[in-house]
């Protein structure tokens, strides 16, 4: 797991070891461990994944990319410290 902010200076993690396969248990079982309601439909490209969903005002991405593996990113600052929550969970879940 690496964390960094992208060119938009949004906090984000990046899981490179999880394989696309991984994608949509990963997001079910962290929409379900955080109560997290999907905004829009979920993007399939034929190298990335990726939907945004929210808990409260929070809004964060959960994301695939053949180049960083597994994504979870705030869209806003008040999301850092859920997406914090959301990246450790995920790093001790599967093992990243």
């Amino acid at each position: 797991m690496s964390d960094l902010r992208d060119s938009s200076g949004r906090l984000t993690f990046e899981f490179g070891r999880i394989e696309a396969g991984m994608y949509s248990k990963i997001t079910k079982s962290v929409v379900s461990q955080f109560k997290l309601e999907a905004l829009g439909q979920e993007i399939v490209g034929p190298d990335v994944v990726f939907q945004d969903f929210r808990r409260g005002e929070d809004v964060v991405g959960l994301e695939w990319d053949n180049w960083s593996g597994y994504i979870v990113n705030a869209k806003a600052e008040s999301a850092e410290p859920l997406v914090r929550e959301i990246a450790s969970y995920v790093s001790v879940i599967y093992n990243s």
